[in-house]
């Protein structure tokens, strides 16, 4: 029964169950399964995609052969643009900007990933973002992944890029 507001009542404090003993592991179930749903609720998309899988949105660019979709990075097939501090690097990244940045893009994954990134076609419209960097000269033509896809595009000048040893055919 509920005391009355208008009562002076005595309040008598009652046990609490301690976490020890007998009834600690009654609790532990609970508190394992709430981290598991936990870690599978928060973790990130990117480690479930695979081969085929298309991933759609407004793009950023990271630099000149990385952009990011849906907060998952994604590195361009088949091409190789330089690093940030390389010669030209800065260039490549202002190029990827003016390609894709605030721009809806759609990319089909291959299922591969290099240093967290996935690695994936990208497509802004029906234009492929590859073929826009490496026309640009603000990337190369990368045949050991690209099987020389974009090598008739390249101009001459895109020779003064670096091109990575992996790029070339084994």
């Amino acid at each position: 029964m509920m005391p009355s507001r208008a009562c002076a009542c005595v309040r008598v404090p009652v046990a609490k169950p301690a976490l020890t003993g007998r009834a600690a592991p009654t609790i532990w179930p609970t508190i394992i399964g709430t981290m598991i749903i936990t870690m599978i609720a928060t973790a990130s998309p990117v480690s479930a995609f695979e081969r085929g899988h298309v991933i759609a949105g407004t793009a950023l660019a990271i630099d000149g052969d990385t952009i990011e979709v849906q907060g998952v990075r994604i590195r361009i097939n088949g091409i190789a643009a330089p690093e940030l501090s390389e010669h030209g690097g800065r260039r490549s990244l202002a190029t990827m900007r003016q390609a894709v940045d605030g721009q809806h893009v759609r990319c089909s994954l291959t299922g591969a990933k290099t240093y967290e990134r996935h690695v994936g076609t990208c497509w802004t419209g029906t234009t492929d973002i590859a073929a826009i960097m490496v026309a640009a000269a603000m990337a190369r033509d990368c045949q050991r992944y690209s099987l020389g896809r974009y090598a008739a595009l390249e101009p001459p000048e895109a020779a003064a890029l670096p091109l990575p040893g992996y790029c070339r055919s084994r």
